[in-house]
């Protein structure tokens, strides 16, 4: 029986014994039905296994607990590799997540040699582990710091050194327009000693300010309309600040420790999106209000809402005539919800009316996505 904490191998693992097992699950498991949310969910899980891999010890103790530590973490990483191979084999995977997977097999062969004491042999796996996950990190991200493209100083030819010309370090990221009806993607070279950076978008010309920090810490819940997130961030040249807000929105966001964050506010700081620079993942803020006839039609939580909604931010509320039709819609639509509730003749013909633009909005999302 195992016990409690072990795992299924207890304490001591040989990494030939656990690849064993790894192979004959992924074979088990066969490709997914679904490649692309497969992978996707793979890449978040490793990320958050990852962070919990502790480095080696330096020296071998008595009752040394990370012994413990190691073998506690085995049962989650055989799965994930288990899943990493199946998915490997349907030919669907990028170089990025290759090296994400042997990254994930390097930290797991450190992890058996430090149940077994081998504390050296585990060092130079753990090591190989880190190196394989920044550049699977570095192959997904969409920002570059200068300062990391090597720029050889010595010439082996004339075997001299040279005075390094480069200049101040810059950070280039791609970064979103916020503007519900623009969203313009465009490359930035940005100072990576300064977190608030002022832009203007080169296609719709509003500006907007894009705030840059590392991720320490991420909470995420559920409220009443969606998720309430909490960041504790560190902001790019340094400072630690917290970021929260809501969104019901059906897109989450994932995020680890160590990820570069861009989140993107209007010119009026209203929050529009958060940017994951670290891999490429934007979340697009949905802040809901009071649909009083749609709810009507629909029911409380219907997931027509989220498209009528976006109708609202995405096509209203940028211009002014839409946002004026919006504050008219919130100060009628209660008591016109009311007169429908007494007069069933007239609520009938209403509710086909919004069903039939419900129908026509899901028409478009489905073009939409089809293109």
């Amino acid at each position: 029986m195992t016990r409690p904490g072990r795992g299924r191998y207890g304490r001591r693992v040989q990494p030939q014994e656990l690849f064993s097992a790894v192979l004959a699950r992924s074979r088990a498991l066969g490709p997914p039905p679904a490649v692309e949310p497969a992978l996707e969910r793979y890449r978040s899980d490793c990320a958050e296994w990852v962070a919990r891999v502790p480095e080696p010890p330096l020296y071998r103790r008595a009752q040394d607990p990370s012994r413990a530590r190691a073998a506690a973490l085995l049962p989650d990483g055989e799965a994930l590799l288990a899943r990493g191979w199946a998915l490997l084999q349907t030919g669907a995977a990028s170089a990025a997540d290759t090296s994400l997977t042997q990254a994930l097999e390097a930290h797991l062969e450190s992890l058996c040699l430090v149940t077994e004491g081998q504390l050296e042999r585990a060092e130079g796996a753990w090591a190989r582990a880190s190196t394989l996950e920044r550049r699977a990190r570095a192959a997904r991200r969409v920002f570059v710091r200068e300062e990391e493209v090597e720029l050889p100083v010595w010439n082996a030819v004339s075997g001299t050194s040279r005075y390094d010309p480069r200049p101040a370090p810059t950070l280039r990221a791609r970064l979103s327009c916020p503007q519900w009806g623009c969203r313009r993607v465009e490359e930035a070279q940005l100072s990576p000693t300064y977190a608030i950076h002022r832009r203007t978008c080169p296609a719709c010309g509003r500006p907007y300010v894009a705030y840059l920090a590392e991720a320490r810490e991420l909470t995420s819940e559920r409220a009443s309309q969606g998720r309430h997130y909490a960041f504790r961030v560190e902001a790019l040249g340094g400072g630690l600040s917290r970021v929260d807000f809501d969104d019901d929105g059906a897109d989450q966001l994932t995020v680890v420790r160590g990820d570069l964050l861009a989140f993107l506010y209007t010119a009026d700081r209203e929050l529009r999106g958060v940017s994951n620079l670290s891999t490429g993942r934007t979340l697009w803020v949905t802040r809901s209000g009071p649909c009083y006839l749609v709810t009507h039609v629909y029911g409380e939580g219907a997931p027509e809402l989220a498209g009528f909604r976006l109708v609202r931010d995405r096509v209203l509320v940028p211009s002014a005539p839409g946002r004026l039709l919006v504050r008219l819609y919130y100060r009628l639509s209660p008591g016109l919800v009311a007169w429908l509730d007494r007069h069933p003749a007239v609520d009938r013909p209403v509710r086909a009316l919004v069903r039939g633009l419900g129908r026509a909005l899901k028409s478009v999302d489905a073009l939409d996505a089809g293109r």
